[in-house]
């Protein structure tokens, strides 16, 4: 998907962990972690990059693909989209003995990253020389910005950018193309208009 920020909140980062949360067919807390103990794949993962999401998935088993193409595909563009999954995986407040502080993991994944050296050099690089652009946020997410995030921030970029029409499908391997297309047919692109 094409997940463009204009803001250092990590929205597109924090909406990939919450897709992956639930959907409308598998409607079960963590999906991904399931099907880890039952699958056979050989790649599951999700990434945030600048100005893209991408979910890829392996598997050389036949069955297991699809199976695998289910769920991914369910999840991005059926997602539950809960609050608590959202609090969960964005931010939310907790007591840390007599004092609150932000905890999500998101949150506590990016203010480890933000604490190397490089990282920040980086950031500070790309925020100084396009500062007008896409390029210029931190699209996993800054942790000083991401408690500014709200939940319908986040349901409403998944109404702009996980649509079809914004979303490119890749695949490889020696399964038929047209089978693998009549799967994301039926399975996707007939639940939607343009």
């Amino acid at each position: 998907f094409k997940t463009v920020p204009t803001d250092s909140t990590g929205v597109g980062h924090i909406l990939e962990h919450t897709v992956l949360c639930g959907s409308e067919k598998f409607p079960v807390r963590d999906p991904f972690f399931s099907m880890i103990k039952r699958s056979l794949n050989t790649f599951m993962n999700a990434f945030t990059a600048s100005d893209w999401t991408m979910y890829p998935f392996c598997s050389q088993n036949k069955k297991d693909y699809y199976n695998l193409m289910d769920v991914y595909l369910d999840a991005a563009f059926f997602p539950k989209l809960e609050s608590l999954n959202f609090k969960q995986e964005g931010h939310r407040l907790e007591f840390e003995g007599e004092n609150l502080a932000y905890k999500g993991v998101v949150y506590n994944e990016m203010k480890g990253a933000m604490s190397s050296p490089n990282q920040v050099m980086g950031r500070s690089l790309l925020n100084a020389l396009y500062p007008d652009t896409t390029y210029g946020h931190n699209s996993g997410g800054d942790p000083a910005k991401i408690p500014s995030l709200s939940y319908e921030q986040l349901k409403r970029f998944h109404e702009r950018h996980y649509h079809p029409s914004n979303a490119f499908f890749y695949t490889y391997g020696n399964l038929p193309l047209s089978e693998q297309l009549e799967f994301i047919e039926n399975k996707i692109l007939k639940r939607f208009t343009r």
